[in-house]
């Protein structure tokens, strides 16, 4: 039977090293710590989403993660998902630069993220950005059923230098920027090396270790932000 609630949710940037991975390996493993079944489609040719996956052997009955070589078999793969009814929700991982992919990508999409660094040149490239989901409306057959664009500010630390402040505002200003901002966490950085973020959490709080104890519950918190995160951008479909 066909899943009515499936979301797909493509993250997407104009530039290489936004963040892109980091944040869909942090919603996926959020939405699977609430028990939904999710598939990550790897679209990005550098394959890092699937490099991860394979080099720690992310073995999950939760969790598929497949690469896609042409953004044109996401629409596809989506249908198929969405018949079979087994997921709750599609991650698109994608390369960091412009193309016509990048419309195949919004048209099978329900969601799109783009996460954004208090820099200049991320500001450069969301601004771009959005200035191609604005013009899809003018490009699609019905701009009805356009995905939800949202920026997602990311890699945000504990405390902001004057410019990060300013850029933030900016961003405030002139975008969708989701209430909920995704932190520096160098339990970010760990996942990289080690998994999902809910297992990782689990593994320390049911340790023997007490101090594992004690730090599993920075990832719960890490875990808690993304699902925030997740929550609002759905819900605005």
């Amino acid at each position: 039977m066909a899943n009515e609630d499936m979301k797909v949710v493509a993250v997407m940037s104009r530039k290489g090293g936004a963040g892109k991975t980091t944040l869909i390996r942090a919603l996926a493993s959020a939405a699977m710590r609430d028990g939904k079944r999710c598939i990550i489609f790897d679209t990005d040719p550098q394959q890092g989403m699937m490099n991860w996956a394979t080099t720690l052997g992310i073995n999950d009955p939760l969790l598929v993660v497949e690469h896609l070589e042409f953004s044109d078999e996401l629409g596809t793969r989506t249908d198929q998902a969405y018949e079979a009814g087994d997921v709750d929700y599609i991650f698109v991982d994608t390369m960091g630069a412009a193309g016509a992919w990048a419309d195949d990508l919004a048209a099978a999409s329900d969601v799109i993220i783009l996460p954004m660094k208090l820099s200049m040149d991320d500001w450069k490239s969301t601004n771009d950005t959005f200035e191609w989901y604005k013009g899809l409306a003018d490009r699609a057959e019905d701009p009805e059923a356009l995905p939800s664009f949202h920026v997602v500010l990311s890699d945000v630390p504990a405390k902001q230098s004057k410019t990060e402040l300013e850029f933030e505002d900016r961003a405030f200003d002139e975008f969708p920027v989701v209430s909920h901002f995704f932190m520096s966490r160098k339990q970010h950085r760990e996942a990289s090396k080690e998994g999902l973020l809910h297992t990782i959490a689990q593994t320390k709080r049911s340790g023997i270790n007490p101090l594992g104890r004690i730090h599993a519950k920075y990832f719960d918190e890490a875990l808690d932000e993304a699902a925030a995160i997740l929550k609002e951008v759905t819900e605005a479909t």
